[in-house]
């Protein structure tokens, strides 16, 4: 059963106000007595003191307007005898209080005496020379504190009903309990009406959340208040300008998006087909200049020394096509996605070392410097067949342009879980305008030089889509005298 934010708040007031008088209540009957019994003690102690002052200042006027005043006040009765010698009786009455004096004397005659008189059922203090206590008078038929002394030749008693007491704590509860049932009824009253003024926003911002919910943006919570509500409202506001001007972009974002998948497939496409129909045209050529080759090395030519030049270099030619095809074979697959890392653990300064020990004989006519700096041991997670013809491209391409003489510098290194190879050649700088554009296949800087080493414009293709795949980096940057080919991952 679901109950209404107004009925919520009403029984919670009702069942605080109730609990609040209830509580009351119970600590009046329980403590109340005890609270006002300790503060007559301390009225009756304070009597006491007038009542020994009193003595002392020869039972002067001031002293008994004194007694008079407290007397009043604190509802305390008085009675102080003179101690006298040759008279009968207690002696000769000092002060006392409006009580019956005669009846007042006969019960401190029957205390002093103990001949009787009220039955003392607590005492409270015991002095040197005074006690408290509590009492029964079965004359008067009623509890009382008293409180008996002597002091300088003076006999006094002090007494205050107990059965006022009783009579305040019976009347405040039945005064608290109709003050509480009249302060819940008003208070559930005035709280239903009142929770009207808290209930209606709240119910406004829900219409609003589910015209929002069915992606109607433009309403606005349109309330003045200042407090919390207020507060909801601006936020709920603000949400939806945000909720609309961030639909907005996201249609905008998703109509370039589109655009960009469909461009992008414009330039897969285009990349399939070069790479389908180079390969092709390359398939049929090599297959002819092996055949042709291979004919002229059975003495088709009446020439030897001909006819093996022109062999050989047939069949060197071929086996350059070939190279080239594969490799752009290998290109498209990586690129694609087709070739599938083999990702292993392995020591990836073994596998520098290992490349640059099968590349030193491309500076066996060179006079330069080569120079390893890196750790002992530098593990990866990685394909380690690809990631060695990344550095077999670097590191030949340094041997291919390094200046003579000159320095090649090989350094590998890892920081915050990212490892970065770099490769650097002293020479000349390649220019500005060309950096860019060395990633991108069969593009070439130097034609002359590239056709000397017999490069096909290929290999740093495929270094960045290696490296692309690993989710990693590659760059190329000129230094002070040379060039800096660099990848991470």
């Amino acid at each position: 059963m679901k109950f209404s934010i107004r009925f919520k708040f009403t029984m919670i007031l009702v069942a605080v106000i109730t609990g609040v008088i209830a509580a009351i209540c119970f600590i009046n009957n329980r403590y109340l007595e005890t609270y006002v019994i300790r503060e007559k003690q301390g009225q009756i102690q304070a009597m006491r003191e007038a009542v020994e002052a009193y003595v002392d200042d020869g039972y002067a006027d001031e002293g008994k307007r004194k007694l008079d005043r407290l007397s009043r006040i604190n509802n305390i009765a008085v009675l102080v005898i003179q101690e006298t010698s040759g008279l009968g009786g207690l002696g000769r009455v000092q002060y006392a209080s409006s009580l019956e004096q005669q009846g007042f004397s006969l019960r401190l005659d029957s205390y002093l005496r103990g001949t009787g008189g009220p039955v003392i059922s607590d005492i409270y203090i015991h002095g040197d020379n005074y006690v408290i206590y509590k009492a029964y008078d079965s004359q008067l038929g009623s509890n009382q504190i008293d409180c008996i002394g002597i002091y300088q030749g003076a006999d006094y008693i002090l007494s205050t009903p107990l059965e006022s007491i009783r009579e305040s704590v019976t009347l405040s509860n039945k005064f608290l309990a109709g003050v509480g049932a009249l302060s819940v009824i008003v208070g559930a009253v005035l709280m239903y009406f009142v929770t009207r003024n808290l209930t209606k926003p709240i119910l406004k911002l829900a219409s609003l959340s589910e015209q929002m919910a069915e992606l109607d943006f433009s309403v606005r919570y349109q309330g003045k208040q200042k407090d919390e509500i207020g507060i909801l409202g601006d936020s709920i506001n603000h949400m939806s300008e945000k909720l609309q001007s961030t639909i907005e972009e996201l249609k905008e974002a998703n109509a370039q998006l589109e655009q960009d998948i469909e461009e992008k497939e414009r330039i897969d496409e285009r990349r399939r087909e070069f790479i389908s129909n180079v390969s092709h045209e390359l398939k049929t050529p090599i297959a002819l200049i092996q055949g042709y080759s291979e004919g002229l090395k059975d003495d088709v030519n009446e020439d030897p020394e001909s006819r093996d030049f022109y062999c050989d270099v047939i069949i060197d030619e071929a086996k350059k096509m070939n190279h080239i095809v594969k490799r752009l074979l290998n290109l498209g697959e990586i690129e694609s996605g087709q070739m599938k890392l083999s990702l292993e653990e392995f020591n990836l300064v073994e596998v520098i070392r290992g490349v640059m020990q099968a590349t030193s004989v491309l500076g066996k006519d060179l006079d330069c410097t080569v120079s390893l700096d890196c750790p002992e041991e530098l593990w990866v997670r990685a394909d380690e067949f690809m990631l060695e013809e990344v550095l077999q491209n670097y590191i030949s391409n340094a041997y291919h342009h390094v200046s003579n003489p000159g320095t090649i510098s090989i350094r590998a290194a890892a920081s915050d879980g990212v490892v970065r190879v770099s490769v650097f050649n002293t020479g000349k700088p390649i220019p500005e305008e060309d950096l860019p554009h060395v990633w991108e296949k069969f593009y070439k800087v130097d034609k002359a030089r590239t056709r000397k080493y017999g490069g096909s414009g290929i290999g740093l293709s495929i270094v960045k889509a290696i490296v692309h795949a690993h989710k990693g980096r590659c760059g190329v940057e000129n230094r002070e005298d040379g060039v800096e080919f660099w990848f991470e991952f």
